[in-house]
């Protein structure tokens, strides 16, 4: 889980609580200390939550990129702030793809949540996967499943919103819905859309 913020944070506990074991990767090393420690600084994340999970063996925050060769699967959570021209800067999502990219190995899943424009998965992160050899469909699977999250609600919190899946391939889309239904014991409200169409389902509005 690349960036232990606001939406990677909490997104990280409920896998880990739904049993499987999560390595939070940031590479701001006072945020990963203070997670270490059983920290939270996120209000969805309550620290003795996160500190059960951490007595479990199912949660670790590191700073090190090297754990994405471990992992199964990379979720891709940066922050894409905007820009005085009001366009996202992806910056952080092309250095957090370069990481995974560089250590691409056969069955990886990587899936963008980090919100963005129509077409940075294949446009963007496609080519850079690729440029290390890497068979899209083959050897890994490429996916875009936008945040949905609602910070601070304390009644729609992860589990309870559904989530837009999407991949570059049809085998894309059919491992990248297998993995958010991994985390069901969530929810089964999942829906499936084309590359381009993902991008604009807005999140419901709540009062």
């Amino acid at each position: 889980m690349d960036h232990q913020g606001y939406v990677g944070l909490p997104l990280a506990v409920e896998f880990a609580k739904a049993g499987f074991p999560v390595t939070g990767l940031d590479t701001d090393v006072d945020r990963v200390a203070a997670l270490a420690s059983g920290r939270s600084h996120v209000p969805d994340v309550p620290s003795d939550e996160l500190q059960a999970l951490m007595r479990a063996g199912r949660y670790r925050a590191v700073t090190e990129p090297a754990v994405l060769a471990e992992s199964d699967a990379v979720i891709i959570c940066v922050p894409t702030p905007l820009r005085k021209s009001k366009d996202p800067d992806i910056s952080y999502v092309v250095a957090a793809s370069k990481e995974a990219a560089a250590r691409v190995r056969p069955g990886h899943l990587i899936i963008l949540e980090s919100t963005t424009y129509p077409g940075t998965t294949e446009e963007l992160l496609l080519p850079l996967f690729q440029e290390h050899g890497a068979r899209i469909g083959d050897d890994f699977f490429l996916a875009f499943s936008p945040e949905r999250i609602d910070p601070g609600n304390p009644t729609f919190k992860v589990k309870d919103i559904p989530k837009i899946v999407g991949g570059v391939t049809l085998t894309c889309s059919r491992l990248a819905r297998a993995g958010e239904a991994l985390r069901e014991r969530l929810p089964k409200r999942k829906h499936r859309a084309g590359q381009r169409v993902r991008r604009h389902v807005p999140l419901p509005w709540r009062q």
